[in-house]
């Protein structure tokens, strides 16, 4: 078992002061990337030696609503999610992670939540993972919309001169005209971001197609996305014939009132871990075999140094 997280866990008496997504995911990364399986009990045990809880009743109150979470999650990802709930009393793994990279991958990038001093010891380099995280989006963002064409596109706050090429590429893709690149681009760089290009292509060769403007957030200041990218900004350098909607790509886990509440925020297409990955329901090898490989190395290199209870 990995040792309980340092966040998302308060003492619980009468009520549970407990983050709900933040103890399904270290269950799930305790039997996943552990010893394949973490017992009801084991679970019940480490919170009561830390004293979150004083009676087994009330935390296996807690520890039954993670494990429905978890039957729930392999109901909408089918064959694409590593993880099962065994007898009521535990979740088992019926393969390692590697076989499920896609989910590993997000499952990691997860855990930065719940052991900040674990994720902050690889340094502030996001690069990696951001690429990462974008080129699993692309891929299931392709697999999901069927006859859209998707497109990464490069696009940097820090290098403002890069701007108008790729706007000027957008453009072009969905036949558009550019508009006020100069005037809007470098001084809203930042709000203006955008990771992936989405769009349902016509033969007629015509204007007005429907689009969709990704931010893909692998980090846990996620919430800081949500108004990106700024569609204000991009109506602005692309004279859109149609206003094209905006939307987001994560690797958390949200429950359905988040959800709700994020998607309303976001005011577009919001996809969490588990709209994410889909497309691996009827197939958990949906994704290419290079971004496989990566996923695993990162993910590898990563859950070596998680934290293990004595």
């Amino acid at each position: 078992m990995l040792t309980l997280p340092p966040k998302g866990f308060a003492r619980s008496v009468n009520k549970h002061n407990v983050d709900a997504s933040i103890c399904c995911d270290w269950i799930e990364a305790c039997a996943l990337f552990g010893e394949g399986e973490a017992s009801g009990s084991d679970v019940v045990d480490i919170l009561r030696e830390n004293e979150i809880y004083e009676t087994q009743g009330f935390a296996w109150e807690l520890v039954n609503d993670a494990f429905l979470a978890i039957r729930e999650r392999k109901r909408v990802l089918g064959d694409g999610y590593p993880l099962r709930v065994q007898a009521g009393t535990r979740v088992v793994s019926d393969a390692t992670w590697q076989d499920f990279a896609p989910y590993a991958f997000c499952l990691a990038l997860s855990l930065s939540k719940a052991y900040p001093n674990w994720s902050h010891a690889f340094g502030v380099d996001f690069g990696p993972q951001g690429k990462l995280f974008e080129d699993l989006t692309a891929e299931a963002v392709a697999a999901t919309f069927s006859g859209w064409e998707v497109h990464q596109t490069g696009w940097s706050a820090t290098e403002p001169n890069l701007i108008a090429g790729i706007v000027r590429n957008v453009a072009e893709r969905i036949g558009e005209a550019t508009g006020e690149v100069r005037r809007w681009s470098a001084k809203r760089a930042k709000e203006a971001g955008l990771d992936l290009l989405c769009f349902r292509p016509f033969a007629d060769g015509r204007a007005g197609l429907p689009t969709m403007l990704f931010q893909c957030a692998s980090g846990k200041d996620w919430r800081s996305k949500l108004h990106q990218p700024e569609i204000r900004v991009w109506t602005k350098i692309v004279s859109f014939t149609i206003e094209p909607q905006k939307a987001l790509a994560m690797p958390f886990a949200l429950n359905h009132d988040d959800f709700r509440y994020h998607a309303n925020v976001v005011n577009g297409l919001l996809l969490d871990r588990d709209r994410l990955l889909t497309p691996g329901q009827a197939n958990r090898d949906w994704i290419s075999d290079g971004l496989r490989d990566r996923m695993r190395a990162w993910v590898g290199s990563r859950i070596a140094t998680l934290p293990v209870a004595a």
